[in-house]
């Protein structure tokens, strides 16, 4: 799996701003388009085809979106990854 874009879905998880570029997407395809774009402004650089590969998707946007007290597939893969994940949630991580 391309590492770049683990971290791209990891900063979308935590950027707000970042989560409104995909207001207006139609599909998956559409929105790994975007994911694209948006990652090499960012400096990370991944093809559609591994966006699409990884499973990048609405579902997983809103479950980054959310992040409530139990931690996504997603999530689990990022920390399986290595990388850190930000699970404080809206209630200062206090499990609900």
């Amino acid at each position: 799996m391309n590492r770049n874009i683990i971290e791209y879905c990891q900063k979308v998880q935590e950027d707000d701003a970042l989560q409104a570029a995909y207001a207006g997407c139609e599909n998956t395809e559409q929105m790994c388009e975007i994911a694209v774009e948006e990652g090499r402004k960012l400096g990370f650089f991944f093809t559609k085809e591994d966006a699409l590969a990884t499973g990048f998707s609405f579902e997983r946007l809103q479950d980054a979106a959310s992040n409530d007290s139990e931690l996504s597939d997603f999530e689990l893969e990022l920390v399986a990854a290595g990388l850190p994940v930000n699970v404080s949630g809206g209630n200062g991580g206090i499990p609900g």
